[in-house]
């Protein structure tokens, strides 16, 4: 997308030109300063002043006449596509008095233009055809408000979009060029409709992300605002009009919307867009887009980017880095002396390193020797560079002899969250040079794209190939608290342990819900599918500005229940652009082994500890019991009741079960039905209760009931099924 474009270079004036010229039949100049005909002489710079706005939808090309005498001429309004086609051209004359204004207006709403228009430009000369805006600078170029979405159209720099949605009954379909979605969730608010970028948006320069409706809502729950990976930020309250604006540095107090994370964005990147109305409402989204006009001054760079990434400190057999190109502030070299094709052992080695700020950023204002290096098992330690310089070096400890790893007495898990598929391969082949087996916990709407996708198909069959384990993280990264809807909770389990078992041929034992959200109804229903799940320890490896370094650091000075230790579970992410961690894990097996810890897969390391680990409820690690498991006992089993209460239309009675759970933990109670159990059971709604009131209605034939009841902290139990027969009203 066109970003900070402030000044046009002089060869796009002449490409212009000839374009536009083209169109209107106007002689263009020979050059950008062509030799006036008829001998006259150029004008010169002081003689005019040349500016271009756009506002509310109109173009104005504006010249101030600083001359003597009268001036005339004309502007040539161009408009680009965003692959830097002329798509729309218009002329307009101007008159400007001595030493007064002339003006040349447009009307340049980006709806008339036939393409969604990228940059609009204005090109301005004299009747002597002497172009009067590029003898006095180069082109001015206006960035028209950028369009995500318009016309039932994505913009194509945004790549693949990836939908998101509440689940329940909600429904969303591209209609007459707008998006409608629905509302079928009666209580979350935990959830909306997301439309994800696979690329993400430079918001630097703009002011607001817009969402214009078709027609305003009646109640809008929250608009969520993707903003960075880990982060939403979201639109509060009820009764907008069609146009819904969220501000730059919006800091929303979400209220109601409990489980929504809310904050500031960060105005530099956006992940995606979207929003949910009121139950049962329908909105019909008409376009999104970019409010602002692109244009930013550089900032200094800031601590998210003090860490010097990809640089790890010199360790014999390692091969020297010799680009930075992780940092999304600056990009750099690193040249090493001595130079060596490998780090040798018992040598000093001095890293010369040259930084180069990315476009918006700028050194000046860097304090002298600010930027830092960690290392893996002493801190930090800044960097020598002269103020606002982006020339440093450092000197390394000399490097040490091998030494062979003893063999491991101790052993941890490494796991990986989300795996998006788009650098897994990366991942997979740096564990598997290692020998290290990983437990991956996949959302299902980032698997289900290897069906589309061969290189995402590759790197998921080397994953399920190389012996590493494929465990939920559930259908959509979502979170799935006390307040989320029961039912939509359910089918994300289920979808990603249908579409698991599919792919890998067995169902997935370890669950990890999103946000760590996990609450006494989630866990619930995770039981129902055998399902245990982890929290494990987290590495913070999502904050990208967190060095690989650093992340072995953190994991090494962590001390109590956090510490390493045999039968630790560290949280990892497989992420896009996630460099930190695949450049961390050769230095995790390195410091590990060096003390006696070896790795394994989640299911290994729980057999290796003789773990119990139940259904349905959540642990930190493999040696740390929260609490002692409960057991649930079955009191009493339901009984039908006799048969004179069981004819049809006339049916009366009930389905009983009592029990207990030990040290008076709460039950949870779910009755299932069906008329042929060998097909399946189906959940009866809102049966939730230990009594089952039977249906008045109910047809005449053989119905076949069982209660499933839960406890926090203890695996569920069944009650006996009950065949209940229903006969037909005597006839007469």
């Amino acid at each position: 997308m066109q970003k900070n474009v402030k000044w046009a270079p002089r060869h796009m004036m002449a490409t212009a030109l000839m374009l536009s010229l083209a169109i209107t039949l106007l002689p263009a100049p020979a050059s950008a300063y062509a030799t006036p005909e008829g001998g006259q002489t150029a004008i010169a710079a002081s003689d005019y002043t040349f500016s271009s706005s756009l506002t509310g939808g109109t173009f104005v090309s504006k010249l101030i006449n600083n001359t003597g005498a009268a001036a005339k001429g004309h502007c040539i309004l161009a408009v680009y596509d965003s692959e830097g086609r002329l798509a729309h051209c218009e002329v307009q004359p101007f008159e400007a008095a001595a030493g007064a204004g002339g003006e040349a207006v447009f009307a340049a709403n980006p709806d008339d233009f036939p393409v969604p228009a990228y940059r609009c430009a204005a090109y301005c000369w004299d009747e002597r055809r002497i172009p009067l805006a590029d003898a006095i600078s180069p082109i001015p170029v206006i960035t028209v408000l950028p369009v995500l979405f318009e016309r039932g159209q994505w913009a194509p720099e945004l790549g693949e979009i990836t939908t998101h949605t509440p689940g329940g009954g909600s429904t969303w379909a591209y209609e007459d060029g707008l998006i409608r979605i629905y509302n079928g969730v009666p209580a979350s608010k935990n959830v909306a409709f997301r439309f994800v970028f696979e690329n993400l948006v430079d918001m630097r320069g703009y002011d607001a992300v817009v969402m214009e409706l078709e027609e305003a809502p009646t109640g809008w729950f929250g608009g969520v605002l993707r903003f960075r990976i880990d982060q939403d930020a979201c639109w509060a309250g009820e009764g907008h009009t069609n146009i819904i604006r969220m501000a730059s540095g919006t800091n929303v107090n979400v209220g109601g919307m409990v489980g929504m994370s809310a904050g500031n964005w960060d105005l530099e990147r956006l992940r995606g867009v979207g929003g949910l109305p009121a139950y049962g409402e329908s909105v019909r989204i008409k376009k999104i887009y970019l409010e602002g006009d692109g244009a930013y001054e550089p900032v200094t760079i800031n601590s998210d980017a003090r860490n010097l990434m990809d640089i790890i400190p010199p360790r014999t057999g390692n091969t020297p880095v010799t680009s930075i190109t992780s940092s999304s502030q600056y990009a750099g070299t690193v040249a090493w002396s001595p130079s060596h094709e490998t780090f040798r052992a018992g040598i000093e080695y001095t890293a010369a390193i040259t930084l180069t700020p990315k476009p918006g950023w700028k050194l000046d204002g860097v304090p002298a020797n600010w930027f830092r290096i960690y290392y893996p098992t002493g801190g930090a330690v800044q960097v020598a560079h002269g103020a606002g310089s982006g020339a440093l070096t450092h000197t390394f400890p000399a490097t040490k002899e091998v030494v062979p790893y003893p063999e491991p007495t101790q052993f941890v898990a490494l796991s990986f969250d989300d795996v998006y598929l788009t650098d897994t391969e990366t991942l997979v082949d740096a564990l598997d040079r290692l020998g290290i087996k990983g437990t991956f916990f996949a959302n299902g709407i980032n698997l289900e794209k290897a069906g589309t996708h061969p290189a995402y198909k590759r790197a998921l069959d080397k994953l399920i190939a190389g012996g590493h384990e494929l465990e939920s993280h559930l259908w959509q990264h979502e979170r799935y608290d006390n307040t989320a809807d029961e039912n939509v909770t359910r089918d994300n389990f289920k979808k990603n342990q249908d579409l698991i078992f599919a792919l890998a041929g067995k169902d997935a034992r370890w669950s990890r819900i999103p946000y760590a959200s996990h609450g006494t109804m989630s866990l619930r229903v995770a039981g129902e599918f055998g399902l245990t799940n982890l929290r494990g320890l987290a590495t913070n490896d999502w904050d990208f500005p967190n060095s690989a370094s650093r992340l072995v650091n953190t994991v090494l000075t962590a001390t109590g229940n956090n510490s390493v230790r045999d039968g630790q579970i560290y949280v990892c992410h497989d992420q896009p652009g996630q460099t930190n961690t695949v450049q961390a894990i050769p230095e995790y097996y390195h410091e590990l082994r060096s003390r006696g810890v070896g790795f394994m897969t989640i299911s290994e390391l729980r057999e290796h500890r003789n773990f119990t680990a139940l259904p349905g409820v959540n642990y930190a690690n493999f040696f740390q019991n929260s609490a002692a498991p409960q057991v649930i006992t079955i009191n009493t089993q339901p009984v039908a009741p006799p048969a004179e209460n069981l004819v049809q239309g006339q049916i009366s009675g009930s389905l009983a079960v009592t029990a207990t759970a030990a040290q008076g933990a709460a039950l949870y109670y779910q009755w299932y039905t069906d008329t042929a159990p060998a097909d399946g059971w189906e959940i009866i709604d809102g049966a939730t209760g230990a009594a089952l009131a039977l249906p008045a209605d109910l047809p005449a034939g053989t119905h076949y009931f069982y209660c499933k009841m839960s406890a926090p902290n203890a695996p569920s139990i069944t009650s006996t099924v009950v065949a209940v027969t229903v006969s037909a009203p005597a006839a007469g």
